[in-house]
């Protein structure tokens, strides 16, 4: 069986900037964080790395949301998530008040994902 690259990106919205998130998971797998246009870090990841992202990637299912009343408040956050390959692709768009409003854990895989996601693109 041949196995295809994932290409994974997150980007997240807020208040005063925008974080993007590029993720190629391949024989040699790496990490591009930017913010705005400026490239923040760059690196290889490693196999554990690669290990949790792929768990994470199988773990997603595609959540249904009820709608809900938020007129009155404003998102503080936004996030958009693609996950691609040779023969799929998926994107999800989501924000903070829909997290917080999910009750029945719909999109409990997809922002565990991109919780993962921000986390290996931590600076240390």
């Amino acid at each position: 069986m041949k196995i295809y690259p994932i290409a994974l990106e997150l980007t997240v919205w807020f208040d005063f900037g925008i974080n993007q998130y590029e993720i190629t998971i391949d024989e040699k797998s790496s990490l591009s964080v930017k913010r705005t246009d400026d490239v923040l870090q760059a690196r290889d990841l490693t196999a554990a790395e690669v290990g949790e992202l792929i768990g994470a990637i199988q773990a997603v299912e595609v959540p249904v949301l009820k709608l809900t009343d938020a007129d009155s408040e404003k998102a503080s956050y936004s996030y958009e998530l693609i996950i691609e390959s040779a023969h799929f692709s998926t994107e999800f768009n989501w924000e903070d008040l829909d997290i917080a409003a999910d009750t029945d854990g719909s999109l409990d895989s997809v922002s565990g994902l991109a919780r993962l996601v921000e986390k290996i693109g931590k600076f240390n």
